[in-house]
This record gives structure tokens, C-alpha cells and sequence, in this order.
């Protein structure tokens, strides 16, 4: 026989996995907008194989997301 007991544990369970679930996919979007210096350090990694238009293209990359962090400082509004 199914107790009370036993149903409120797998409802407040399941409850629990999805908010964990729900959690990473937040932060997983938040990281994926903004690239950070994840993004810096993969253009970094690459380099050697790039040509020199795409060289070009990351060096503009990277300057644009220094620039932003520049401002952010200066302004004081810093994003974590």
C-alpha cells in the first residue's frame, strides 16, 4: 500500500530536481551571452590556427569585450 508519506517525498523530490535543473540552465544562458573570458581564452587556445583575417577578426573580438569591461569599471557597474 502507497503511504501519504512516500508520495509528498517524491513529489517535494522531483520538486527539487527540477528547480536544480531549472538553476543550471540560468546560469548556463547567463554564461553563454556574455562568453567572459572563456571566450578570451579560446581565442587565445586557437590562434595558431587561424588565418590572418580570422586573427583579425578575434583581435577585434577581444578588443570589444576589453573595451565593455573598461566601461563597466569606469562607470562602476560592475557585472560578475
Amino acid at each position: 500500500m502507497i503511504r501519504i508519506d512516500d508520495i509528498v517525498s517524491l513529489v517535494l523530490a522531483m520538486f527539487l530536481l527540477i528547480l536544480c535543473i531549472f538553476v543550471f540552465i540560468k546560469i548556463s544562458r547567463r554564461l553563454r551571452r556574455g562568453g567572459g573570458s572563456l571566450t578570451t581564452f579560446m581565442l587565445g587556445a586557437t590562434d595558431a590556427f587561424y588565418n590572418r583575417d580570422k586573427k583579425k577578426a578575434a583581435d577585434e573580438i577581444v578588443e570589444q569585450k576589453a573595451d565593455k569591461k573598461l566601461n563597466e569599471q569606469d562607470s562602476g557597474k560592475l557585472k560578475d
